[in-house]
């Protein structure tokens, strides 16, 4: 028995408790989940265009084709993430732990990003392997919290440490880069080079604290015990190529598949609603991500390192992560969507304040108006980011009370799906709608009606995404009591109970969430 099996069979003997040093430990590899799009968000865009030879349509259609490529990759990787259980490779090292080792070493890729001088031909294919990991390795860690517990408190810990971990990454590179920027000079390209070497080296090192920390579902847990029995009987016949030839068969029926697997995960009703408001959020945060420094310089008049700056006021959440933990538990996902949603719109207003008022008012005044407006938009984006995933560990729980199956990669694949999609079309005309209007990076200033582009794409959208997601996040009904209903009637239907003893509660309860006939569920 290979040392990864006894300890897979050691783990279905003794279920493992999250504690909180596992739970840190599984956070730290979003420093690189949300620290790489803050890196590439804030700083990318602007390097490209000073020192790469590179305008804004090409920067703007480089991240926007890679993120519609990494959409139909996300498609492949959710199933192949959720499928590593059949192959011998899936069984000794696991299914989700594996992308993370396999991930870690390859993001140092991502340092080619930040070296002036190259072909543009070698930064648009190591940003398109740079998006590819963050995905790879996005659809294996998104699922763990599902993979090492079942208990709620348990996975909003999970998801709470990991979010707040994420959220100091994305708050401290624009503040630590806005200090590197102010010291060195945003007019050389060193500083730029410096930090982002410096961030990369550590998001990989986050990866492999991630890797050592954590632990997930063993075959016959997942439902892969088969493949599990039947190791023993194909090493006695010497069948150690068979793996290969019979990998090549069951992709060829995967992807034939494939399209049906990920087109079942929409007939479940609270992820469809769930996919609306995940796609609004992140969609907008990708846009801001992208604008918000051309914002700064160019429609408030300001300094790149001012805008790193306001970019740290996110800080202020991180204090409020175990508020929006308890708030998640106590008042339920839907409410605290309402809130967030309002605040959210408040600080676009007050954004838009600022920009009607630059030249208004002293620079004094109108400086502490914008940092009092960042704070409060600031916290409200944070948990923008937050509710999402923290909701999204139940909807395999959902799905599994119809399928009889735990399918977290392939909901994670399909949301990703059609999350790149969007985000990468939505970048493409952006770039084509600030090129349309003049934008040109080499000036030191904007055409009106390139100013007016840029605000437009980036409060406009946010806004128009909140009032979408608000009206969606209404209908959902996942809570602490309604996702404790459904584990609980998987467990009675796992151990033999009859589908004919159920009580309207728990019916009402099912059909809404899955928006399925009751009778229809946890069929053979």
């Amino acid at each position: 028995m290979t040392i990864g099996r006894h300890r897979i069979m050691r783990q279905s003997q003794q279920p493992r408790k999250v504690t909180f040093a596992s739970a840190v430990g599984y956070g730290m590899a979003d420093l690189y989940g949300g620290g790489q799009g803050a890196l590439v968000a804030t700083y990318l865009a602007l390097f490209w265009n000073r020192f790469c030879g590179m305008d804004i349509g090409l920067t703007q259609s480089v991240i926007g084709m890679s993120a519609i490529l990494s959409a139909f990759a996300a498609l492949g990787f959710g199933v192949l993430c959720d499928n590593l259980y059949r192959f011998r490779v899936g069984r000794r090292f696991g299914r989700r732990r594996l992308v993370l080792a396999v991930v870690a070493p390859l993001v140092l890729v991502g340092l080619l990003l930040w070296i002036p001088g190259l072909p543009v031909p070698l930064y648009c294919l190591v940003y398109v392997m740079w998006v590819m990991l963050a995905q790879l390795f996005g659809t294996a860690y998104s699922t763990l919290p599902g993979e090492m517990t079942t208990d709620f408190s348990e996975r909003t810990m999970l998801s709470t440490v990991r979010l707040f971990l994420s959220t100091a990454s994305g708050t401290l590179i624009p503040l630590l880069g806005g200090i590197v920027l102010a010291a060195v000079g945003e007019n050389h390209p060193g500083g730029y080079m410096g930090f982002a070497f410096a961030v990369t080296i550590l998001f990989s090192a986050a990866i492999m604290i991630c890797w050592r920390s954590t632990w997930e579902m063993t075959p016959q847990q997942a439902g892969f015990g088969a493949y599990a029995q039947a190791d023993g009987v194909d090493r006695a016949r010497g069948r150690h190529h068979g793996d290969v030839r019979g990998m090549a068969r069951i992709w060829l029926r995967r992807a034939v598949a494939m399209a049906r697997e990920y087109a079942s995960t929409l007939r479940i009703a609270e992820f469809r609603r769930h996919m609306v408001v995940y796609v609004m959020v992140m969609v907008s945060m990708d846009m801001f991500g992208q604008l918000f420094l051309f914002f700064a310089i160019y429609d408030w008049g300001t300094t790149a390192a001012f805008a790193s700056m306001l970019l740290t006021c996110a800080v202020i959440s991180l204090p409020l992560m175990p508020v929006f933990g308890w708030a998640v538990i106590a008042i339920g996902p839907r409410r605290l969507y309402g809130i967030n949603f309002a605040g959210c719109l408040i600080g676009v207003a007050w954004m838009f304040a600022s920009w009607m008022l630059s030249g208004v008012l002293t620079r004094g005044m109108w400086t502490v108006f914008t940092i009092v407006g960042a704070v409060w938009f600031f916290s409200f984006k944070s948990l923008c980011g937050y509710l999402p995933w923290q909701v999204f560990p139940y909807m395999a729980d959902v799905d599994q009370i119809v399928t009889k199956r735990y399918r977290s990669a392939t909901f994670l694949g399909a949301q990703t799906f059609v999350r790149q999609l969007c985000s990468g079309l939505l970048s493409i005309g952006a770039g084509m709608v600030l090129a349309a209007t003049g934008f040109d990076s080499q000036l030191d200033t904007q055409p009106p009606a390139a100013r007016i582009g840029i605000g437009a794409m980036l409060l406009g959208w946010f806004a128009f995404a909140m009032v979408v997601g608000w009206f969606a996040s209404q209908r959902m009904g996942l809570s602490k009591e309604t996702d404790g209903i459904l584990l609980n009637e998987i467990s009675r239907l796992q151990h033999g109970g009859s589908k004919t003893e159920i009580s309207p509660e728990i019916r009402n309860t099912v059909e809404r969430l899955t928006g399925i006939s009751y009778n229809d569920c946890w069929r053979d």
